[in-house]
């Protein structure tokens, strides 16, 4: 048997975040993968058993990545708006500058390939931003009589719109735009 060149991983991961963002997650294919990649297809499988095994060591990895940029610089002690804007700000650059990570963990998220385990994962992704709003909510800055998700869905899917239309040159976020969109966030929830 042949010993793993854990190395290449990386280079496989990538690869299929490249197909992924093209052709989605149900269009990816071991073979199509081993082509984009440079390793062979049963190489894969020294490395995967299965496609389902590569989503699920992808989702992993990215997650983790994801999930320190989202909280970078946010300080729980600074006014909370000031904190509320990092977070929001990272999000937004976080699907800017890693859109095929963002696109991968989404389509993983609402996959039928994605385990119990993993779910529980991805909700776990929300809590420290949850916290955040539990927080604007204690301090009587954000509305009180709408649930956590509710904002946190109108925060991050508008955030997701502005990086997308960004990523397609469809609507450049410049740092005024940055300004103003997250004035708009903000105006949706303050009390």
């Amino acid at each position: 048997m042949r010993s793993k060149d854990y190395g290449k991983v990386e280079l496989v991961y990538e690869a299929g975040l490249e197909l992924i963002s093209r052709e989605g997650i149900a269009g990816l294919t071991m073979k199509g993968l081993a082509a984009r990649s440079g390793v062979a297809t049963g190489t894969l499988y020294i490395y995967f058993r299965s496609k389902e095994e590569l989503f699920h060591r992808m989702y992993l990895y990215y997650r983790n990545r994801s999930l320190d940029r989202f909280m970078q610089g946010y300080d729980p002690v600074e006014p909370f708006r000031i904190g509320l804007k990092k977070v929001f700000v990272n999000y937004l650059t976080h699907r800017i500058e890693h859109h095929s990570e963002s696109i991968f963990l989404e389509q993983y998220y609402r996959s039928p390939y994605i385990t119990e385990e993993q779910n529980a994962l991805a909700e776990a992704m929300k809590h420290p931003v949850y916290e955040v709003i539990k927080r604007g909510k204690r301090e009587m800055l954000i509305k009180n009589d709408i649930d956590d998700e509710m904002l946190f869905l109108a925060m991050i899917g508008f955030v997701r719109e502005l990086a997308d239309e960004h990523v397609t040159k469809q609507y450049k976020m410049t740092p005024e735009r940055i300004e103003k969109a997250f004035q708009l966030a903000w105006d949706m929830i303050k009390m």
